[in-house]
């Protein structure tokens, strides 16, 4: 593709100009008539028919001007007169390609200077610290040779290996329970060994002196097989993902074979009770490959029932990363849409998913690869099978991670490992105990206990660990009065039992929660205990009843015996907050519990009780407070937010140990804030330091702030473009939950105000893909009006001056009908769709083919612009696709500097003698070549290689038209060179612009072909996306009047190549 002469069998020889030669004009008989459509065409502003044209140098022996011109027929017989030109012409037309008026360059350095800001931004402001621990392991991979093309027809391409930790397992063959990581896009099969080291770590050290016990409770050891892809860029290509997905399935059936025999053996060689073949297996993803094992579900090669338990890190599941390619975008429709239906009473037993369970943990905001909002599988899963959770939540881990830290983060390893443990279950075929005792154990792991209950389960809570009988006339014991508070700090204790009486409900009492912090923590075996107790009935008369108990009756014994029942495992972790320190993930934790008093059911009391030489070395604190008073509403708009900020001077209002602070304004993931909080009055030694948990309840983000004076607020939201899912118990907004020394009095002040240049850095993970889809917009619509301009009879337009003309007379009310949509998208919340039907009314014949019409027509307001859901946000579409035409000026700058700086060296080279042009049988060469790129790509290349060879090849073309241009190499009209070449520029642009769509896919193929795999993409062998661009009628004969026609042919190249 490139500029075609009429003579196709001269040898050009580039010289240099002279500013003033003798030359050969070509010449219609009726110059003043336009060739393409008969209309009067209008000189060139930048032409004048008497000024003298630039030409080569003295006649040039090398020219022969004898070949055939019926190739292309002229419409009008030419005559040659000799004519004397100038360089000014073209001087004039060099110089208006880089001509740009004064709006366009103030938007370029707006542009260039806001995205140097939001990268700042993104890159150092508003980012979490990070605290992981490198683990130490000794790995093992053990390629399964078994596992060859008789198991799959992809054993050349892909790898199946048997994770071993020498120091632990020295074993060959498997002999547990079968698990199964998947790496993400780029990933090793080698990122597995952090977590199966742990998990060898965990069961063969630290549960070895009670191995008999947990062994008689069905645990065994974790084999962890991992998969090699080679490395392979799963997240651009979804033919890839797919072939994945068939080699998963595959491995999983020869992984599930290899258990049988090696079973029998063992109980053959042992007295070992005899256990069920496994049926399924446990998947770890990481990344891309989170997505992938929900997609085996939908292969036709899955084998029901062999997958029930999935834990996915920082894996994108809602959104690909890079939406470049539409059939991964197709693929995420089709799995979520699965998904979805897939827990639904109408599911058939081959695509139900009511025994799996999936857990998604994301990274938070140190995640650059992954949008942690797109981790978010509440959409997808339903609460009693899978949640979402961050890092930053999860006890004892309470840092955020990166990408690639979230595999090898020691405190999260630990985590994995005990959580994989914890739901196995060799006694049963599935390997794990049943879904809901896997979520249990999911929930108590990895959540902090601090969440609001999303599915209703008291069963749990109401099956206390008994704990027996105390009789207070034989152990030290203190009774509280009623509303007193209980604090021990750092003292010999006075008693071994502290007993606090219990309020009655409401509305005998405003005393409606108990909160318990211990500053020294204690495990089950420790030797404190917390106890819910009532008194022994044959302590009590028949006429008491609970509600008017009291101590300090005379009629009771002084010291009757209690019933009681443990209620110290019910205590959550969350960080210590004292002020030496300064992160929550520093190693020591505090204890905290809540309970409501209308879940105490009868009991009375609430006992802290010491066992032995008990000595406090932290400090203690249990009270009953109302909650109500302790939680502020902060009921303020957008706009008072960001110009004003929310100073509160007094926090709380009355003194607890607890108080929360809502904001429900505060919801957009888009917008981060600065909070500063002070507190003064407070003398002498305080029991700790305030601190608090941010959180939201759409999903299981929570971040610990300890030792608060300064705090950057950040939070994780609604993804664009997936409709919000709706829950009963999910409230709006930003909680703030405080923990405040109750013995200081003096209350906080807390002030927190937007941080609008933390806020630009959001946006970069979010609105990524508008850095490349909106540009194109633009580019195309300056074509347009280039095009459009062309055929009213003016010279076809440099592209700054067709970009000059866009801005000036469409532009304005392009940027209207996009705002006009973007507030419907935010106003309506994105839950309309249409059809093409609904649009255009037409009379169909009834039957399928109206459903497919819908089906394949229809679209959601969501799906426009940037998907966004928040009326706040309604400019932001605007704002973008003005910054577009900064990029795309950026762009055309660069691509028109390349294009020169090849030009001036083929000048150089040329007068040097180093470099000569031939030009015989171009025609016949190109035809030849197009139609073995044609076969290429039909039978073994993908298409997106012939556009990346025809972009490179179109840039020769650009340099060749530039030359020509300015040299007014055998021109009939100077004019016509310098339109081709403004033409051929253009198009450059354009084929620039589609490079991200196509280089994704052409990455993966070449990467293919580093590990010998030669098999063809099923799905990139579209001659049709590919021949409009080899085709030379738009090339050749744009000036003619098909050139609306050329229009039509690109058009349709674009829409196959961004479909």
């Amino acid at each position: 593709m490139g500029v075609r002469d009429l003579e196709e069998c001269e040898t050009l020889e580039i010289r240099l100009p002279r500013n003033e030669v003798d030359s050969t004009q070509l010449i219609d008989s009726n110059p003043s008539v336009d060739r393409s459509n008969g209309q009067q065409r209008i000189p060139s502003p930048t032409s004048n028919s008497s000024e003298k044209l630039s030409f080569l140098n003295k006649p040039n022996p090398t020219t022969s001007l004898n070949c055939p011109t019926s190739i292309f027929p002229p419409t009008k017989k030419p005559i040659y007169i000799p004519r004397k030109t100038s360089t000014a012409t073209s001087m004039r037309n060099a110089s208006a390609s880089f001509s740009f008026s004064y709006p366009i360059i103030i938007v370029f350095l707006i542009t260039i200077i806001l995205l140097g800001v939001t990268l700042d931004s993104f890159l150092h402001h508003q980012r979490d610290t990070i605290g992981c621990e490198v683990p130490r392991m000794n790995p093992s991979y053990i390629k399964q040779i078994g596992f060859d093309s008789e198991q799959t027809r992809f054993a050349g391409k892909y790898g199946l290996h048997l994770y071993r930790d020498l120091s632990y397992d020295h074993s060959d063959q498997p002999t547990g329970i079968p698990a199964l990581f998947i790496p993400g896009n780029a990933g090793s099969y080698k990122q597995v060994r952090s977590i199966a080291a742990e998990t060898s770590k965990l069961y063969y050290y630290k549960n070895l002196s009670n191995k008999a016990g947990l062994m008689n409770k069905g645990l065994r050891p974790i084999d962890f097989f991992t998969v090699d892809f080679n490395e392979e860029l799963s997240a651009f290509h979804g033919h890839s993902l797919l072939e994945q997905a068939e080699y998963l399935n595959d491995a999983i059936r020869y992984i599930l074979s290899l258990y049988p025999a090696v079973r029998k053996n063992q109980q053959t060689n042992s007295s070992v009770q005899p256990h069920p073949d496994p049926t399924a297996v446990i998947i770890i993803g990481h990344s891309m490959g989170g997505v992938v094992a929900r997609t085996l579900f939908t292969m036709s090669n899955y084998q029901s029932g062999s997958i029930n338990t999935i834990l996915t890190m920082s894996s994108p599941h809602l959104m690909p990363p890079a939406p470049f390619d539409w059939q991964i975008s197709k693929i995420y429709t089709d799995i979520n849409d699965f998904w979805r239906n897939g827990y639904s009473q109408s599911a058939t037993s081959q695509n139900s998913l009511v025994d799996v369970t999936l857990i998604s943990i994301a990274g938070g905001n140190l995640d650059t690869v992954v949008c942690s909002d797109s981790a978010n599988i509440n959409s997808l899963v339903p609460a009693s099978h899978g949640f979402t959770v961050f890092t930053t939540s999860i006890p004892n881990v309470w840092t955020a991670m990166d990408h690639q830290c979230i595999l090898w983060c020691n405190q999260l390893v630990k985590v994995v490992a005990n959580s994989l443990l914890s739901v196995v279950d060799i006694r049963r075929a599935s390997q794990t105990r049943p879904s809901s005792e896997r979520m249990s154990v999911f929930r108590k792991i990895l959540l902090s206990g601090l969440e609001e209950p999303v599915v209703e389960n008291e069963s749990d809570k109401l099956r206390r660990e008994p704990f027996g009988i105390i009789n207070l006339e034989k152990v030290s014991h203190k009774f509280l009065d009623m509303g007193q508070r209980l604090v021990l700090n750092n003292s010999e204790l006075i008693s071994k039992v502290y007993l606090m009486p219990i309020p009655p409900p409401a509305p005998h009492s405003t005393l409606n929660t108990f909160s318990f912090l211990m500053g020294q923590s204690f495990s089950k075996n420790s030797e404190l205990d917390i106890l819910l107790c009532y008194v022994m009935p044959t302590e009590v008369p028949t006429h008491y009843s609970k509600d008017d108990f009291s101590v300090n009756d005379l009629s009771l014994p002084i010291n009757p015996r209690l019933s009681c029942h443990v209620a110290s495992n019910e205590t959550s972790l969350v960080p210590a907050s004292t002020f030496d320190v300064k992160h929550p993930f520093s190693g020591e934790t505090f204890n905290y519990l809540k309970l409501k008093v209308k879940e105490l059911g009868d009991y009375q009391y609430i006992a802290v009780m010491f066992h032995n030489d008990f000595v406090m070395k932290g400090f203690l604190v249990g009270e009953f407070y109302d909650e109500s008073s302790s939680l502020m509403d902060i009921n303020t708009s957008m706009k008072d937010l960001l110009i004003d900020g929310i100073h509160i001077d007094s926090f709380p209002e009355q003194n607890s140990l607890v108080s929360i602070l809502r904001i429900p304004v505060i919801y957009s993931s888009l917008l981060t804030y600065k909070m500063a909080v002070h507190r003064i009055g407070c003398t002498g030694n305080q029991l700790f330091a305030p601190f608090l948990r941010q959180s939201i309840s759409s999903m299981f983000e929570s971040k610990f702030l300890i030792n608060i004076e300064k705090a950057d607020l950040n939070i994780h939201g609604q993804a664009p473009f997936i409709t919000p899912v709706s829950a009963p118990n999910l409230q709006r907004g930003l909680e703030l939950k405080f923990w405040i020394d109750p013995t200081c009095s003096a209350p906080l002040s807390i002030d927190i105000e937007l941080d609008l240049y933390g806020s630009l850095g959001k946006i970069v993970m979010r609105f990524q893909t508008v850095l490349v889809a909106f540009p194109y917009i633009i580019v195309i619509m300056t074509l347009r009006a280039q095009l459009r301009e062309y055929n009213r009879g003016e010279p076809f337009l440099s592209f700054s001056q067709g970009l000059a003309l866009f801005v000036r007379q469409t532009f304005p009310k392009f940027l209207i009908a996009v705002t006009i949509l973007s507030v419907y998208q935010s106003v309506t919340g994105a839950s309309k769709t249409y059809s093409l039907t609904d649009l255009f009314p037409m009379d169909y014949t009834s039957g399928d083919m109206q459903k497919v019409i819908k089906a394949k027509a229809s679209f959601n307001v969501n799906d426009t612009l940037l998907g966004n859901q928040d009326p706040f946000f309604w400019f932001l579409p605007p704002v973008f696709f003005v910054m577009s035409i900064g990029i795309v000026t950026f762009c055309w700058v660069l691509l028109g500097c390349i294009v020169k700086i090849f030009a001036g060296a083929t000048v150089f080279m040329s007068r040097q003698g180093k470099f000569s042009t031939h030009l015989v049988n171009r025609l016949r060469r190109r035809g030849i070549a197009t139609i073995i790129l044609f076969i290429s790509v039909a039978t073994f290349v993908p298409y997106q290689f012939a556009f990346v060879v025809a972009f490179f090849v179109h840039i020769v073309s650009c340099v060749r038209s530039l030359i020509i241009a300015r040299i007014g190499y055998r021109s009939s009209n100077i004019q016509e060179n310098w339109d081709h070449c403004h033409y051929l520029q253009s198009i450059l642009l354009v084929l620039f612009m589609l490079l991200p769509f196509n280089l994704p896919v052409l990455m993966v193929w070449i990467r293919n072909m580093s590990v010998h795999w030669f098999a063809p993409f099923s799905s990139d062998h579209n001659i049709l996306a590919i021949a409009p661009i080899q085709f030379p009628i738009c090339d050749q004969y744009f000036v003619t009047s098909d050139n609306y026609l050329c229009v039509i042919v690109w058009s349709a190249t674009f829409e196959s190549l961004c479909y």
